[in-house]
């Protein structure tokens, strides 16, 4: 049973993945705190923590210096940071002082629970269409617009990046993230269009004329 603490000031945020957690692990021991303080109190349990969720924005502990002290206390744990702050600046200092994983609060629910997945060493749920596999039905136009309906308007420009052929280091230029934010992004677009890879987004996306201008 995995323990997770998850450390932010807002309520919501909280709530919002704990039920994540929750939904792929039933089991899953969470604990909870609203300042740095907390957290550190937290991480002096007799028990061991699985994951750290940490906000970058804590009331008593700003930036980078709740990150150096949550790792120096629980060096064995992983700490994927969160915050409101995308650009690449910050990304490269929270991921170069130990964190694991940078998870925008942008993140779509969906997209939050494959990074949990991943951090938790939990398998992908399959089911992606695989536009290769023979006997495969036609994909109804109707279902990819109802899918680029649905994204966000970052995961549309990853998208629209993707039709162009743009590798992850160009796109990571292009819109000044890291690439592990893109890679995020990107799989959010494969879920929402149910692709297997870029190659069957990009041809999904390509049939009903998106990105064509």
């Amino acid at each position: 049973m995995p323990r997770v603490l998850l450390c932010d000031d807002h309520p919501v945020i909280r709530d919002a993945i704990a039920v994540c957690l929750r939904a792929i692990v039933p089991d899953c021991e969470i604990g909870v705190a609203a300042t740095a303080r907390q957290a550190l109190d937290r991480l002096e349990e007799p028990a061991a923590w699985d994951l750290v969720m940490l906000d970058l924005g804590l009331p008593d502990a700003r930036g980078i210096d709740a990150l150096t002290r949550v790792r120096a206390l629980a060096p064995d744990a992983k700490v994927a940071v969160l915050s409101a702050t995308e650009d690449r600046d910050t990304v490269e200092r929270v991921l170069n002082a130990g964190a694991v994983a940078f998870v925008p609060k942008s993140t779509d629910r969906i997209a939050l629970l494959e990074s949990l997945k991943d951090l938790l060493g939990i398998a992908a749920t399959p089911g992606a269409l695989d536009l290769a596999q023979p006997g495969r039905r036609p994909r109804d136009d109707d279902l990819v617009h109802e899918a680029l309906s649905a994204m966000t308007p970052r995961q549309m420009q990853v998208l629209r990046m993707l039709v162009r052929g743009l590798p992850n280091k160009e796109i990571c230029r292009e819109l000044g993230l890291s690439e592990n934010t893109v890679k995020i992004h990107i799989g959010a677009v494969l879920r929402a269009l149910r692709a297997r890879n870029r190659t069957e987004a990009v041809a999904l996306a390509s049939q009903v004329g998106f990105g064509g201008n």
